[in-house]
């Protein structure tokens, strides 16, 4: 027969799991969510890498580069889909954009251009920030100065 006081958990025992569940919460979720900023930036190399692609391609057919991403007559970016901005990287966590060098005439895309991926939503807390590519291949990441030792492609 079972004594009067044994049934059950006691209240400290309640306490200390609830205490050991707060502490793992507390480190798993921050971890858990710098990852999924880390896959989600394969969004906007991906669609990056994809918009130098064509830039390249629409350069050796008319010699200079377009800042036209979406339409047949410039880079022809994902023409079907039926997003109402096609400049928002494929699942949705950046905003595409080409600019002219800088140190260049503004328009002026006869040589050079920047391709960038600035974060939207979530991903803005994403330390590497806005990530660009030129049409001289350089990769870089406007996030906050002492994140340079950041692997942000």
């Amino acid at each position: 027969m079972p004594k009067a006081g044994s049934r059950g958990f006691s209240l400290i025992e309640v306490m200390i799991v609830l205490v050991i569940i707060g502490v793992l919460l507390l480190v798993a979720v921050p971890g858990y969510q710098d990852s999924m900023r880390k896959s989600r930036r394969a969004d906007g190399m991906r669609d990056l890498m994809e918009l130098v692609s064509r830039q390249e391609r629409f350069y050796a057919q008319n010699s200079r580069y377009t800042d036209d991403i979406n339409t047949a007559g410039g880079l022809n970016f994902r023409p079907d889909d039926e997003s109402d901005d096609p400049t928002i990287s494929s699942e949705g966590h950046y905003t595409l954009s080409v600019q002219e060098c800088v140190g260049f005439d503004p328009g002026d895309f006869s040589s050079c251009y920047q391709l960038r991926a600035v974060p939207n939503g979530e991903q803005q807390k994403d330390p590497c920030g806005t990530l660009t590519v030129n049409s001289k291949g350089q990769r870089d990441h406007t996030g906050s100065p002492d994140n340079d030792e950041l692997s942000c492609w």
